[in-house]
């Protein structure tokens, strides 16, 4: 947007801001390889719109675009997927069409890297994201710590330090009193996957080539106490007039049924009696300070913050950071619309994410953090919402033949699923018998073991207070599952032999 087309005066009140969004024509183009984590946020910012490389609503959604030239063989992995979006024809003139005169379109990215940047930078698009020098620094867990002492938001009592092997591990938990339980971390992974628990030496011995080493050649690493702890996620934006922190969520995590890495994230949920509401203000605070640090370092917009509390003690402890749009968005940008008889809500709280497209805008504002906070807070009070990413269960690399539609579901005797309706999104659905699919991965697309294939959003909850998925939750998962089916195709491998044969003739 160009400075003749922003706001002449300080946007000053809630109203104010929600009517700029909701007016506003700049475009904002979401690129990923489905909208999962954002879908909602064109509800409340009409340039919002999503650019994937599946189409999970088979063309219902208007906001939606996916070339339609995407090879066979298809880009594998969020940064491939999105760094293919921007160099695509189809991609660039769809957002040359949707571009008003006098705009430069904003790109707004979850996963990206430095070619991402430079295709943005190179095709004259706005990337509204921090940048991908200050994520990787902050991402460390190593920085997070740090940052988080200086925060005075503590982690679990651990260590920043290198080991040479068990004996030496173990002679620098006990000078520290950690306990014969560890949890040791590296410095960068996703979803559990370099988080490694470590109790006894034939432990430590299955991954001692990850976590030790001599000299230079030994990592950095997080040696933890153990304890017994509930996992909390909230996502925040940091913006020049203060944090709006969003919902305090309890990650689902660990389950064999959603997950091979032991620790992995499959999903989070929100429930009232989740924690108490002395705790949700302490996990608050804590997010709060420890944004107010991240500012000094220059990070503007959208970050998730986990963080543990000690359930033998009350404490909260700071966890990780994720600096990037994070799978708890599908919470945070909830609205509190309802479909139930009688409700006469007709001023939806502003999903979090519009604050981050508020930051980005150019436009000055104020924001009353007390007033967003409490309006965010009564929309969702009382419900209770569960997300469950799937993935691909079988072995087998297979192209998937059928696949079930995005939309809303009846959930029957046995989690069984009955589709209803091609709803655009979730966010209406009331009753605990009803779910809604959104599909990540459709007809003709390539599935390996462990990709996500959709993300499953119910009126229930996902676990019991003992961390054990419930009884309706491992029903359900059987049954979306139950609805792909897919023919076993060749390994990646072998697409590349026949390509070689092809070039040589053979």
């Amino acid at each position: 947007m160009t400075a003749a087309q922003r706001p002449q005066a300080t946007l000053r009140t809630l109203d104010e801001i929600k009517t700029y969004l909701a007016e506003s024509p700049q475009p904002i183009f979401y690129l990923s390889r489905s909208a999962t984590n954002l879908l909602g946020v064109d509800r409340a910012v009409k340039g919002f719109s999503y650019i994937t490389l599946s189409d999970s609503w088979d063309g219902k959604n208007p906001r939606c675009f996916s070339p339609s030239n995407v090879p066979k063989l298809e880009p594998r992995g969020n940064i491939n997927v999105v760094n293919w979006l921007l160099q695509n024809d189809q991609v660039q003139a769809h957002i040359r069409t949707h571009t008003p005169a006098g705009f430069t379109p904003q790109i707004a990215i979850a996963m990206f890297d430095e070619e991402s940047e430079r295709l943005c930078a190179e095709l004259g698009y706005e990337l509204i994201m921090p940048s991908i020098k200050l994520r990787k620094h902050l991402d460390s867990k190593i920085v997070t710590t740090e940052l988080g002492n200086e925060a005075e938001t503590y982690s679990v009592p651990n260590i920043l330090t290198t080991v040479s092997g068990w004996d030496d591990l173990r002679a620098q938990a006990e000078k520290h009193d950690l306990g014969e339980n560890l949890v040791i971390q590296l410095p960068y992974g996703d979803s559990g996957r370099t988080t490694y628990f470590v109790s006894s030496r034939a432990d430590f011995d299955r991954i001692a080539s990850e976590i030790s080493g001599s000299g230079a050649s030994a990592p950095t690493i997080k040696v933890m106490r153990y304890i017994n702890h509930q996992p909390l996620a909230t996502e925040a934006v940091i913006t020049s007039a203060g944090t709006v922190v969003g919902p305090v969520l309890r990650e689902i995590t660990g389950h064999p049924e959603l997950t091979r890495y032991k620790g992995g994230w499959a999903g989070s949920e929100m429930y009232p009696s989740l924690v108490s509401d002395e705790t949700r203000a302490r996990v608050s605070g804590v997010v709060q300070r420890f944004c107010d640090r991240l500012a000094q370092e220059g990070y503007r917009g959208i970050l998730e913050v986990s963080t543990l509390l000690d359930t033998d003690t009350g404490e909260v402890y700071l966890g990780e950071l994720n600096p990037r749009i994070s799978g708890s968005s599908s919470h945070s940008n909830l609205q509190g619309l309802s479909t139930a008889p009688g409700n006469a809500e007709t001023h939806p709280a502003l999903p979090l994410f519009a604050f981050h497209v508020l930051e980005y805008s150019g436009t000055d504002f104020t924001l009353d953090l007390d007033a967003i906070h409490a309006e965010s807070s009564a929309a969702v009070a009382g419900q209770t919402w569960s997300t469950l990413v799937i993935q691909h269960q079988r072995p087998q690399t297979e192209r998937t033949t059928v696949a079930p539609r995005t939309g809303r579901y009846r959930i029957g005797a046995g989690g069984s699923l009955e589709f209803v309706s091609p709803d655009i999104d979730w966010q209406e659905i009331d009753e605990p018998n009803e779910a809604f699919w959104f599909r990540s991965s459709g007809p003709g697309e390539i599935v390996s073991q462990g990709v996500d294939i959709g993300m499953l959003i119910t009126r229930r909850r996902s676990q019991e207070d003992h961390y054990a998925l419930t009884e309706g939750t491992k029903e359900l998962i059987p049954s979306i599952l139950g609805k792909y089916e897919g023919k076993k195709v060749p390994t990646i491998q072998r697409y590349w032999r026949a390509g070689l044969r092809r070039l040589r003739g053979e």
